[in-house]
């Protein structure tokens, strides 16, 4: 077919299929190699659902190295999907509104440069049940959300605290 982008695997739909969207979800394993890469890294091995003040999460990209409590406001056990491509118009409020059809959708997130004030082009929203979120990325998957059609995925960052030193 012309014009459709293909954006899972056919190996995750094949691991899917007879299962509960929640068991697949939480049994996936995802095997790569970060170590060489740009990308944000969680140095730490220790999961908590602690989020008091004595917790925190390690992030590293390249020869930077910081401290985010923001990541510890997340759920672990909830299911979130990376949204990609979104427009200069999108923040918070954009993002739930979109997605406030599902039932289960507990928090959205936009980040924001610092410097700029402007967004990323990218979010997060996370939903408590499994089937919300594989409808979510059904419904969703390349519809506008603000001035761009959205590309979603399924967020693979790994959401672990340490203690602070």
């Amino acid at each position: 077919k012309k014009g459709v982008v293909k954006t899972s695997k056919s190996s995750d739909r094949r691991m899917a299929g007879d299962r509960q969207a929640s068991s697949y979800l939480h049994n996936a394993i995802v095997k790569t190699d970060i170590r060489n890469t740009d990308t944000t890294r969680i140095v730490s091995n220790l999961h908590s659902k602690n989020t008091g003040n004595n917790k925190t999460v390690k992030r590293r990209v390249g020869d930077k190295s910081w401290e985010d409590q923001t990541l510890l406001e997340w759920d672990p056990k909830h299911f979130r999907l990376f949204v990609g491509n979104l427009g200069p118009d999108a923040n918070d409020q954009l993002l739930h509104s979109a997605f406030s059809k599902y039932a289960s959708m507990s928090k959205v997130k936009v980040p924001v440069d610092t410097k700029s004030g402007k967004n990323k082009g990218f979010g997060f929203v996370a939903f408590a049940d499994a089937n919300d979120y594989f409808q979510a990325f059904k419904d969703m998957n390349g519809k506008y959300i603000g001035q761009h059609p959205v590309q979603l995925k399924r967020a693979e960052t790994q959401i672990k605290a340490t203690k602070k030193k």
